[in-house]
Formats: C-alpha cells, sequence, structure tokens
C-alpha cells in the first residue's frame, strides 16, 4: 500500500490511524534484523494515533496527512526524540524540531520512529560501526545505501509509508535505488533544512522516500509549503549523457538500461545522445563538502574525536587541513560545471541515467568491478549522483530493473526549479515500466 492509497482508506473510513500504525509496528518486528530504525517509542505512538484516530471520528481533520505513519532520518530533529545522527561524537547545538517536520507534523502525519543512517550522514553505504548496519531490504547480506539507509528499508518493508531523507551526494537515490523504492532529491532550497543537522550547507537537500512518484510529489508539495505543478510533455525527449557514462557502470546494469534506451522510441519517446563533460567534479565535490563537514563538527572533532569512527574522522579531519584557498577554488570550479550541466540540458526534457552502477554490494564492500576495472566503492557509486546535489538540480531516482535479483534504479535530471517536470517524467515512465 503507498500513501495515496492508505490516505484514501482512512477518507473512506475503510481504515484509521491507529490501525495503519499497528501494522507499521508489526512490520518493524518482523524486519528487525534489518535495523532500519534508530529510535521507536511504541506507546507513545499509539498514543498519538489514537488522538488522531478520534478527531478522525470527529471530523477533524488537521491536514492531507492526518493520521499517516512516517519516519524521519536521524538528522531531522523531532520533539520527543532523540537525535543522534549515527554518531557518539557530540552535536552541534540543534532545536527542538526541524521546520521540515515540523511541516509535516501540521499536515497530520504521525513521525511515530527515527530511521539509522550512515554516521554524521557522510558515507553511502549505510554501514555504521556505532549503530549496526542498516540491511538491504531485498537482501539482508547486502547494502542498503546512505546515508538516508534505513529511510529506504523502512519503506521498502511498509515500516510506516513513507519517510523524510537527506541527500547531499545520492543520500536519497542511492538508497531508493538498492532497495527499489522512489527517492526524490528536489532543487537546492526548495525544502527548508532548518533545524536539521547539517553535512554540508551549500549541497544538502531534504525529500521524501517514498512507494511511488505520486507519493513523492504530494509529500514534496507539504514539505515545499507550495504547489509544485505536474508540467511534464507526452513524449518526453530524453538526453543520454554516453560520455559520463563510460567506463562507469557495470555490466549487468549497462545491459539493462541499453535495453530501457532500445524500448523507449516504442513508447513514443525520443532519446538523444548528449555531452556531459564534469571532469573534475568527484574531487570539487569531495573538497567543498570536507570543507563544510569539517567545520560543522570542528568542536567536536578537537574535543572528543573517539566519538567519530575512524573512517568518518579520516574524511573530517581532511577537511579541516583544507583552506579557504582551497574551498574558494571548489566554489568557482563549481561554476563552471554548472554551466555544464546548462548546457547538457539544452534541447531535452531531461537527462536519464543509471543511479547506481551495480546491484547493491554486500556488506562490507570496499571495491567493486566497473567495465573499467576495479574501483573504490565511494567513487563508484557516488560519482552518478553527487553532480546533481553539488549543482543543486531536481533528480529523481526510481527501479527499473532488476541485475541478480536486485532493484536497480533509473535518475531523471532536470533543469534547477523544474521539479514539476522531473516528477511528471517520473511518473511518465513509472506508468510504463510497470
Amino acid at each position: 500500500m503507498d500513501l495515496l492509497e492508505a490516505k484514501h482508506l482512512l477518507e473512506t473510513g475503510k481504515t484509521t490511524p491507529l490501525a495503519l500504525l499497528e501494522e507499521a509496528l508489526e512490520r518493524a518486528k518482523a524486519y528487525a534484523d534489518r535495523n532500519a530504525l534508530a529510535y521507536l517509542d511504541e506507546e507513545r505512538a499509539r498514543e498519538e494515533a489514537l488522538r488522531l484516530t478520534e478527531e478522525l471520528k470527529r471530523g477533524q481533520t488537521r491536514g492531507p496527512l492526518h493520521g499517516l505513519p512516517l519516519t524521519a532520518k536521524d538528522l531531522f530533529p523531532v520533539k520527543g526524540m532523540p537525535t543522534r545522527a549515527g554518531t557518539r561524537a557530540p552535536l552541534p547545538p540543534l532545536p527542538e524540531e526541524a521546520l521540515a517536520v515540523g511541516r509535516l507534523k501540521e499536515a497530520g502525519a504521525l513521525i511515530f520512529a527515527k530511521t539509522n543512517m550512515h554516521e554524521v550522514a557522510l558515507g553511502i553505504t549505510g554501514e555504521n560501526p556505532w549503530t549496526g548496519p542498516v540491511r538491504n531490504a531485498v537482501d539482508p547480506t547486502r547494502q542498503a545505501g546512505g546515508s538516508s539507509g534505513g529511510s529506504a528499508v523502512a519503506v521498502a518493508l511498509g515500516i510506516g509509508l513513507a519517510s523524510l531523507g537527506s541527500d547531499t551526494g545520492g543520500s536519497i537515490r542511492i538508497p531508493a535505488a538498492f532497495n527499489g523504492v522512489v527517492g526524490f532529491k528536489p532543487s537546492y532550497g526548495r525544502v527548508s533544512l532548518e533545524g536539521a543537522l547539517p553535512l554540508s550547507r551549500s549541497t544538502d537537500h531534504g525529500g521524501p522516500l517514498a512507494k511511488t512518484v505520486r507519493d513523492a510529489h504530494f509529500l514534496t508539495e507539504i514539505l515545499a509549503g507550495e504547489s509544485i505543478p505536474l508540467e511534464g510533455p507526452q513524449n518526453p525527449t530524453f538526453g543520454v549523457p554516453l560520455d559520463f557514462l563510460e567506463g562507469r557502470l557495470g555490466v549487468g546494469v549497462r545491459k539493462a538500461f541499453t535495453r530501457l534506451l532500445e524500448d523507449l522510441p516504442g513508447l513514443r519517446a525520443t532519446v538523444k545522445e548528449v555531452s556531459l563533460p564534469l571532469e573534475g567534479a568527484y574531487e570539487v565535490y569531495t573538497r567543498l563538502v570536507r570543507y563544510e563537514a569539517a567545520r560543522i563538527h570542528e568542536k567536536a572533532l578537537k574535543e572528543h574525536p573517539e566519538g567519530f569512527s575512524p573512517q568518518v574522522r579520516e574524511a573530517l579531519l581532511a577537511g579541516l587541513a583544507l583552506t579557504e584557498k582551497d574551498y574558494r577554488d571548489a566554489v568557482a570550479e563549481r561554476e563552471v560545471l554548472r554551466l555544464k550541466l546548462v548546457k547538457a540540458l539544452r534541447g531535452v526534457d531531461a537527462l536519464l541515467l543509471p543511479a547506481q552502477p551495480l546491484p547493491a554490494p554486500p556488506l562490507g564492500a570496499e571495491e567493486v568491478e566497473l567495465e573499467s576495472g576495479r574501483k573504490s566503492h565511494r567513487e563508484a557509486f557516488i560519482t552518478l549522483t553527487l553532480p546533481f546535489s553539488l549543482l543543486g538540480v531536481p533528480a529523481l531516482a526510481l527501479p527499473f530493473a532488476k541485475v541478480e535479483g536486485m532493484p536497480v534504479g533509473l535518475q531523471v535530471v532536470g533543469p534547477y526549479a523544474e521539479d514539476g517536470r522531473v516528477l511528471a517524467i517520473g511518473g511518465w515512465l513509472e506508468a510504463r515500466l510497470r
């Protein structure tokens, strides 16, 4: 059941907020081995669900999400719940509740749990020495992806109807793709991150993980506090950046993606090869994000370095060693890359490319095999998603095939502020890929 189906059942009296919550709690117990949840107070959640149920019986609704159980990634403060962001290091001061969480609650959502994540959102595997690895929803021996891994697994397994995540380099899209759900990274600034723990203020994005594109659209409007009209072409023209993808995919994903490109003309879409020369994007992104992240965690890094796991501590220390000039250079180089992306999007409705080079790897994988040879896990996976966070444009991940029995995701990328177009095209694809 997706979010809008559940909403319809509530509105027609065929279920209650309490019944929806009980189902989510049952699934949380059944799939406790996946380690999706960071915090859950069942008693308190039931009390709130009962209040929402009673209100509905009296004909009162708080808003369009009334009584729908959702989760939030553990870097979003939620009133009455702890925020640990997957680390043992002290966090900078945070408010009682993040603005995005407040918007969901004002719309009537029942935020009943926090989801596990890669430590301080600095990583894409979902493996965390402090909280344990989040395990893939389809195959628990594989990675869930990060940093919003718990959110993706919760949605995939029905532990709540959707989740609030964040994406700095792929942290919504990679876990969504690994677990066979939809993840949307809106345009930079569309969803406020006020009150959430930042990683990289100039690159962080908030957005939903959901079962369907229509659910993602519905939630994004509520999170953004504004209408986002779905305005997409009936017969889209897709730009495929084959130069950018050269050597960056595994054999199975390459075959699945090629098959999709061959099928699209039969679905009345046009496929056009475009050039996306983003040389240096990986290095620019790494410099920029680590510099900003190190300044956010500087006090804890100096006073309680043992609170960070060795891998995260090493990345933050590397960021602390960067100079202001290094950072300014990265910001300037980002502007050059931005112009290249604008050029690639001219004459097409959206870019189309895989969200991942390979199916979710086994837990503990540090290197993977691509067409171009062995690559570090981070470089192999984040290279496909980071340009669109770095450059702040809307990017949607949705399932499109199975490789080795595992879901793999497709990215739809549009120009800045064209969130409605990206979601409309995503809906077009979703209807045909099913």
